[in-house]
């Protein structure tokens, strides 16, 4: 018996399994690192070939944002923006008034507002009163919310 065969119905230690997570964590990071990098950054001219494959990536992960929020076109709409804004909010720690949820949507106040009523109907935001001013309301993803969003994402990678 060689020393492949030996291994292969054996199961890995704890100690192997979380080396191996810390390993994937770590290329994952820097994946998502480099993808943050432009081409003129990391000294490289994108091949037709992988702007393809890009498009591709796009094209499907849209489709799959779709699914995800149960709702065809979602991916294009203010609605995403407002979502990915609310998720960047939260990792943070931060507050999203409505007025700047609806600067960051990108489109009329009046759509913006639309959609920010849909989204909380479809119970993926929180809006409640600012507690620093009385007058301003808050926005914030919700627990659904921020589950779909990470779901979302997913797609992208």
């Amino acid at each position: 018996m060689n020393a492949q065969s030996s291994q292969a119905g054996r199961v890995p230690s704890v100690g192997q399994f979380e080396n191996t997570q810390g390993i994937a964590d770590r290329m994952e990071a820097l994946a998502i690192e480099l993808r943050t990098m432009s081409d003129h950054e990391l000294g490289t001219v994108p091949s037709k070939q992988t702007l393809a494959g890009l498009a591709g990536k796009i094209y499907s992960a849209r489709r799959n944002v779709d699914e995800v929020f149960g709702m065809q076109g979602f991916a294009i709409s203010p609605a995403w923006d407002i979502m990915l804004d609310l998720y960047q909010a939260d990792c943070k720690g931060s507050q999203i008034s409505v007025t700047s949820a609806c600067i960051g949507a990108a489109c009329p106040a009046t759509t913006a507002l639309r959609w920010l009523n849909a989204l909380e109907e479809m119970l993926l935001i929180d809006r409640r009163p600012d507690s620093d001013d009385k007058r301003r309301f808050v926005v914030e993803i919700s627990e659904l919310g921020r589950l779909r969003v990470e779901q979302a994402l997913r797609c992208h990678l």
